[in-house]
């Protein structure tokens, strides 16, 4: 055993200064994660609270266009859609451009149609849904250049949709959120708002989430 030296034992005092650099590393660790909690509970909190506020205001706009649904104020509204689809269509480059242009013009044809039977306030409603999808459009085309963050924006008047194929129902908007529950296909829902090319829906029974705008389709009534 000659020539073989044995490693002395760390001293207590570097032990005791090891351990409590770990537990000082473990209380800072916890100390981020509640704060990463509390303010994930305030910002869905918030989300709550801008969506009964988006709700009311959304509530609001739909009692005023009827009121306003004359023959002559209800084709003044359609006119102004009108203008506004040509604009739009000079300059769709994506896939989900595209997919909301052609809704929001399956609308404005409603709103025609409607028309046409004398039914001014069901006009108003279909061409005020039109012009929130052209609205949501070049909305995003700007945000995204200027403002990637983006904020939640609340439709005039709230869109009834349908789902396209059995999908994901999240809580945020993001493919990364929490799954709240799944939709079948061809379940009825109701776009109360968008961020992004996100819909903040509202399903029949009265749950609400988020959906890629890709994932739904606008539900329109007979005329």
């Amino acid at each position: 055993d000659e020539g073989i030296a044995e490693t002395p034992a760390p001293p207590l005092l570097e032990l005791y200064t090891a351990q409590q650099h770990e537990i000082e590393r473990l209380q800072k660790l916890l100390a981020e994660k509640e704060t990463q909690l509390r303010s994930q509970q305030v910002r869905q909190q918030n989300q709550a609270k801008v969506l009964q506020e988006t709700t009311s205001q959304a509530t609001r706009a739909q009692v005023k266009l009827r009121r306003l649904a004359t023959q002559s104020s209800a084709a003044s509204t359609i006119a102004e859609v009108e203008v506004a689809m040509k604009s739009l269509q000079s300059f769709l480059s994506t896939v989900s451009e595209r997919a909301l242009q052609a809704q929001a013009q399956q609308l404005l044809d409603a709103a025609t149609a409607t028309y046409a039977k004398g039914d001014y306030a069901a006009a108003m409603d279909h061409a005020a849904q039109s012009r929130g999808l052209i609205d949501m459009v070049m909305n995003n085309r700007t945000r995204k250049a200027s403002d990637p963050r983006q904020a939640m924006v609340p439709f005039q008047v709230p869109i009834p949709l349908r789902v396209r194929n059995d999908s994901n129902l999240r809580r945020e908007p993001r493919d990364s959120a929490a799954v709240m529950g799944v939709l079948k296909k061809d379940s009825a829902l109701t776009a109360q708002a968008y961020q992004g090319d996100w819909l903040r829906v509202q399903t029949d029974d009265g749950r609400s989430g988020w959906l890629l705008n890709t994932l739904v389709e606008v539900r329109v009534a007979e005329p």
